[in-house]
This record gives C-alpha cells, sequence and structure tokens, in this order.
C-alpha cells in the first residue's frame, strides 16, 4: 500500500494548511475541475468536504485505462457511510447540486454501494441544474441498484424516472433496463455447463489487469495490467500501481499461464496502454493509449513489427482520433482491412458508439462509418471480430443488459450485407457489474473476458469491499451441437410425403454427400457440425425436387433448425419453358433465351434423378415438312446449351414437333402473316418449346460428383 500513502501525503501537504479553512466556492470549484476533468476519486473528495465540513485524505491520480476511465482510489472514507436523517436532510437542500455530483463521482468510479446510498439522497433533493448526469439521478439510482443485484427496487426507480422525464433516448434505456432487471432473474438467461473462473495469478497482478486478447495463435496472450515495475519516467511522481502496461503470457502443458512479461517500450510508456489487436500476418499493433495526468485524452495508435522490434507507435490521424474526443479499443477482421473501434465522437447515436473504417493495401483509412445496427444512446465498447462466425462481440450498457456493461453479439450476413439484431449472451458471462473485452477462440471453445464483478481485493484495505476493478475471467464451454429436422410436403396439397429422399451436400466439399428418407410420417432429422455450408435437396418419384441452403458457420451456441420441403408432382405431359426465342427462321437462341435456359440448368441440377426429351413447336403457317425440320434444329440447339453448361448429355434427348400438336386452332387466323397485331398472338402461343420427363432413375443421384 506504499502508493496510497504517498498519495495521502501528497494531499495531505496539499491541502493540510488551506482545506480546512477554504471557503464554500473555493471547494466546489475545486470538486468541479475534478468532475469535469473525469477525476472522480477527487471530486468526491471535495464534494464530501463540503458537505461533511470535515477532512477527508485522498488521493487523485490517474487509475489504469480501462472500459471506462476512473481514478486511483483514495485512502478509506469511514464517513461514506454516513446515514444522514431527516433532522439532518434539511442542511443538504442549498447543496443539492453537489449531493447529486457526489452520487456521479461514486457511480464513475465504481463504489456501487455509496452509489445507491448517494443516490438515494439526491433523489429526494431536486436541482434546477439541466446538467444531463445531474437530470438524470433518478435514473442512475436506478442503476446503482441494479449493479447491486437490487433488481425490484431498480424496476421502481426506472419507472419514477419515466414519469418525471421527457427525454425519448434515456426512456428508452430505462425501458431496456427494465426488460434487464426481469432477464437477470430468468432462469433461462443461464448458459448451463459453461464454466467461468478468475484467470490465475500470472494474468491477474496488480490494482487491475484486463484488455485480454489473443496475440497470434491462442497459446499467447497480450493483456494489460497495472502492478509494480511498470514502466515509468518519473519515479518520484509516478506510480506504476496506477498506469497500465501490456504484458504477454503463453499457455503451458498443464494449461497453466506462463509468467507475464512487460512488452516494454516502445509500446509502454508512462501513460496507460489497453486494449491491443495484432493483426493475422503478426506485423501490426493497433491499441489505445490514455494519458497518466488527463483522462480525457484517449486515443488509439499503431506501432509496426520491423526487423525483430516493435517501431515507436504513431497516433492514428483525425479519420480516428478526433480532437477532444476519445477514440479506443480497436479490433480487427481476419484480412486486416476492416478496423473496429469504439469513439464518442460527434455524429453518434450517444455516448461512445462502435464505428468502422475500412483499411486499403497501403493501410490507408476509409472515412468512419458508425455502426448503427448496434449502437444505443449508451455506451457500446470492447468489439472484437469472431471472423470464423462473422460475429460482433461488444458491450454495452444501454441494450437491456442484466447491469452495467453487459457483452453482447450480432452476426453480420454476407449475403445481405447488414447486421443481425444484437443478442445478449447471458450468465456467467454477464453479472451485475461490468463485463466487458470479450475474446473467444477459433473453435468456439474456450475464452476470456474482463469484469468487476468481484470487489478487489487489493483495494479493500481502504474501501471496505466497495470498489470495484477488472480482473480477467477465463471461460470454457461445452461442444455447440447442431442438428436439423423438417418434414417434405405435397406442396399442392399441403400433405405429407414419406420416403422421401433428402440429401447433405457440403459445398465446401468437407464431407461426403448424406442421404437420409423420410419416415413414415414424412420427417427427417439429422445432427450437424458448426462450419458446414450446406446445399440440400427433397426428392421423390412423380415429383420435382426443392432445395435449400443451410449454414452452420454464423452459429455460436447449441441450435436447432428447421427447414421444411415442398414438392410440386410432375405433370403428365409437357412442361412449357416460357420465353424461349430463337432468331427469324433459324435455330439460333436470342441472348434472352439463355437466361431463361440458365434457370433450366438449374432446375436439372436439383433434379438430377430426371431425364427429359425438350420438344420444339412450330406455328402452322408455312411448309409443314420445313416447320418439322426447323423445329428439329432448334430442339437440339436447346440440348447444346444445356450440355454445354454441365448437364449430362444422357439426360437429354430432342424432338422437333413441327405444328403437329398446337396448343391452340389458328386457322381463321392463316394470313396474319408476321405482323403485330393481337390475332397474331394465337399463332405465338403455338410457337413454343417445352420439355418431358421420360425417367425418373435414381441410380446415379448417390454417386459422389
Amino acid at each position: 500500500m506504499k502508493g496510497k500513502i504517498i498519495l495521502a501525503l501528497f494531499l495531505g501537504l496539499l491541502f493540510s494548511q488551506g482545506a480546512f479553512t477554504q471557503s464554500k466556492s473555493e471547494l466546489i470549484e475545486l470538486g468541479d475541475n475534478a468532475y469535469k476533468n473525469e477525476n472522480y476519486a477527487s471530486a468526491i473528495y471535495f464534494y464530501k468536504k463540503i458537505i461533511e465540513n470535515r477532512g477527508l485524505a485522498g488521493g487523485n491520480l490517474v487509475h489504469p485505462y480501462e472500459a471506462r476511465t476512473w481514478t486511483a482510489p483514495p485512502a478509506k472514507r469511514k464517513s461514506d457511510t454516513l446515514k444522514v436523517s431527516k433532522k439532518d436532510s434539511s442542511d443538504f437542500r442549498d447543496d443539492a447540486l453537489t449531493v447529486h455530483k457526489l452520487a456521479n463521482s461514486y457511480r464513475q468510479n465504481f463504489e456501487y454501494q455509496h452509489a445507491e446510498h448517494w443516490y438515494s439522497i439526491a433523489v429526494n433533493y431536486p436541482t434546477v441544474d439541466v446538467e444531463s448526469d445531474v437530470e438524470f439521478s433518478t435514473f442512475w439510482y436506478g442503476e446503482a441498484l441494479m449493479k447491486n443485484e437490487k433488481y425490484e427496487q431498480a424496476i421502481a426507480q426506472f419507472e419514477e424516472f419515466k414519469q418525471q422525464s421527457a427525454n425519448q433516448h434515456m426512456n428508452k434505456r430505462a425501458d431496456q433496463n427494465i426488460l434487464g432487471c426481469y432477464f437477470a432473474t430468468d432462469p433461462g438467461s443461464l448458459n448451463p455447463g459453461v464454466k467461468l473462473n478468475l484467470s490465475d495469478s500470472n494474468l491477474n497482478f496488480g490494482t487491475s489487469s484486463y484488455g485480454l486478447n489473443y496475440f497470434g495463435d491462442d497459446l499467447n496472450v497480450i493483456f494489460s495490467a497495472a502492478g509494480p515495475e511498470g514502466t515509468v519516467t518519473d519515479e518520484k511522481n509516478q506510480n506504476s500501481s496506477y498506469l497500465s502496461d501490456f504484458y504477454l503470457s503463453q499457455r503451458m502443458i498443464d494449461r497453466s499461464w506462463g509468467e507475464a512479461t512487460n512488452l516494454n517500450t516502445p509500446i509502454n510508456s508512462e501513460n496507460n496502454e489497453g486494449g491491443g489487436v495484432l493483426s493475422i500476418d503478426q506485423t501490426t499493433l493497433y491499441f489505445t493509449r490514455k494519458s497518466g495526468v488527463n483522462n480525457k485524452d484517449v486515443a488509439i495508435y499503431i506501432s509496426k513489427y520491423f526487423n525483430n522490434q516493435w517501431l515507436t507507435p504513431l497516433k492514428i490521424d483525425a479519420k480516428v482520433n478526433v480532437e477532444g474526443y476519445k477514440s479506443m479499443h480497436p479490433a480487427l477482421s481476419l484480412e486486416g482491412d476492416v478496423l473496429y473501434f469504439s469513439s464518442d465522437r460527434p455524429g453518434g447515436k450517444g455516448g461512445m458508439d462502435i464505428w468502422y473504417c475500412k483499411i486499403d493495401d497501403f493501410d490507408r483509412l476509409s472515412e468512419p462509418i458508425n455502426l448503427a445496427a448496434v449502437n444505443t444512446a449508451g455506451d457500446e465498447v470492447t468489439p472484437f471480430f469472431h471472423y470464423f462466425t462473422k460475429t460482433l462481440y461488444y458491450s454495452s450498457n444501454a441494450s437491456g443488459g442484466i447491469g452495467g456493461l453487459d457483452i453482447y453479439k450480432s452476426h453480420y450476413n454476407e449475403d445481405e450485407q447488414n447486421w443481425g439484431a444484437p443478442k445478449n449472451i447471458g450468465k456467467p458471462f454477464n453479472s451485475s457489474k461490468d463485463d466487458a473485452y470479450f475474446v473467444i477462440d477459433k473453435d468456439q471453445k474456450e475464452g476470456f473476458l474482463s469484469s468487476d464483478r468481484m470487489p478487489c481485493s487489493d483495494c479493500e484495505e481502504d474501501y471496505d469491499g466497495t470498489q470495484y476493478c477488472y480482473k480477467i475471467y477465463e471461460f470454457g464451454q461445452p461442444d455447440i451441437k447442431v442438428s436439423i429436422s423438417g418434414t417434405v410436403f405435397d406442396a399442392e396439397t399441403n400433405e405429407i410425403i414419406p420416403n422421401a429422399l433428402v440429401s447433405f451436400k457440403d459445398i465446401r466439399g468437407k464431407m461426403e454427400p448424406v442421404f437420409i428418407t423420410t419416415d413414415e410420417n414424412g420427417n427427417y432429422k439429422r445432427d450437424l457440425e458448426v462450419g458446414w455450408e450446406l446445399f440440400m435437396k427433397a426428392q421423390k418419384t412423380r415429383f420435382f425436387g426443392d432445395a435449400a441452403s443451410v449454414s452452420t458457420t454464423d452459429i455460436t451456441e447449441s441450435t436447432h433448425l428447421l427447414q421444411d420441403f415442398f414438392l410440386s408432382r410432375i405433370p403428365t405431359g409437357e412442361v412449357e419453358i416460357p420465353g424461349i426465342e430463337y432468331d427469324f427462321d433459324a435455330a439460333t437462341l436470342r441472348p434472352k433465351s439463355k437466361e431463361i435456359l440458365d434457370k433450366l440448368v438449374d432446375f436439372l441440377e436439383l433434379n438430377d434423378n430426371l431425364t427429359i426429351e425438350i420438344r420444339s413447336h412450330t406455328d402452322s403457317r408455312g411448309n409443314d415438312a420445313y416447320n418439322l425440320k426447323l423445329s428439329d434444329r432448334r430442339a437440339a440447339s436447346v440440348v447444346t446449351y444445356l450440355v454445354a453448361h454441365g448437364i449430362d448429355k444422357d439426360r437429354l434427348t430432342s424432338k422437333g414437333m413441327g405444328e403437329t400438336e398446337p396448343l391452340n386452332d389458328c386457322s381463321e387466323y392463316k394470313d396474319c402473316g408476321d405482323t403485330a397485331a393481337e390475332d397474331c398472338d394465337c399463332h405465338q402461343r403455338n410457337r413454343r418449346t417445352a420439355f418431358k420427363t421420360t425417367s425418373e432413375e435414381f441410380k446415379d443421384v448417390f454417386k459422389s460428383k
């Protein structure tokens, strides 16, 4: 506790002569300056001094960078447990604003019990001040209750807030938090079989450890910690226990973690380093650096690995780091062509939002784009993109979570090019406190997160267990089980079709095709694996087949899929192929006809058990023998096109029908000629190309293709 003693002495020397005699206005100015600079421990010191009119010992150095900004813990404040009686309550009326800010300072300093206590006082003393964090004290009181797992009381506060407030964004957050309170007590929020434990002391040491990420592979990790022997440039005025550095560790054979090694300069500095991500080629490190003296100075830096050493980090330009705003928590796509990050820059939805930039081959960044699908009026931070499932994991405090920051996920649909609705990943990943920095390995078996769910043991001597600091947790989860089932129906009658053939083909070629038949109720079922891209189809004699595409690549939890099929009966006669056109008096296919025949190719690939006869018809005008020969050539040209596009020629025959099977009697229009008159439509309908099924042999269907 040497560092805290130094802090206490520092404040004692600074304020011992004048603090007790300073005017209320001077203390307010000192407290407000600390509050505006987000140095909440010092703000608490001054605000408490105003309220209680007696001295407090404390500290005001900057605490390690995290998902949130917070300050180094000052010495124990016994008066924080002061109970305010009704008799004393009148003393607070003139200091209503100070009480509100004191409660906010406790909340921002992650002292949840004290925050709850002072909010319970603050909400009874309205203030005309319209600063957002003061105006919404009833809301913050509800969140403090949530963090302390008092969900029924929290719901009551959120309901009261909604009656008081006209702010639509905050009212929506209140509604989300009410849902979160119910979710927290719902057994369905629990992920059975997941084991989550505090990581060993080689990953958790000092006052805080957080932001672990993989470093090249699953066996090597990088994380941040604030502890002894960290990087400082001024040993007299800097304390590494309150400045975070990057550390590396390696997984041992016994599954424990090796002793952490400091990444050292030039990556680490006298500032706070955290939230790093390494490119897949291991040559580029993006990370967050927060000033050791100015909590608002938070930016993303980049360093290149060259000649076996890391080069001096450079602050990314204003496309990412906007002056006067925070940018942090970089994450990368697999190819390194997209940079995700969190920022409170203008143009967002409120608080910290997740943004992304595209990166070209020369490391140039596009203009940032707000990832609106996941952002809210609150804070969205610590993105992690799991490239194997195209899933973005991140933390949010305004999406109906269990309490504080909760971890969510959203899947990117490449076909539709959009992000799916965010989903809370539940307990035990999430708790009533703040949970962030979620990462998971390629196989989705193991991973890490950072959480302040347990009181900080290193702070208990000074805080009676009321201070919560980030520590690293690791988790293992059971194998993800995926299955699929469905029913095969007659498309016209909706009757079930028993003994239909259902086939599964992995389009990536990682598995042999699988064939199963439906039972007497037309049902089928099969277990699948994560990472499959399947083409499925159902077939049955006397029916045309039906197909579906099923992907398990984006599945991140045990899932059962449903896929029904609807088969249409094969007509006994011809099936017209509408839209087939030829050049005049020739067998040459027009471009529009080729587009239609491409669809016929797809149809024949689906119905690979069918052998068909292509039939071409002419109208009744012209010489009968000539029309028969012309139709022969036209039918043959269709077969030639189909064979050229992959259809086995043994499945195809052609036949010219001439004018022998007209659909309509057009004798009264025989002299129509080649005009565009409506009477000529009769002849046009007779000029057609069709096919007829000649065989339904399944023997070749089971061959590997």
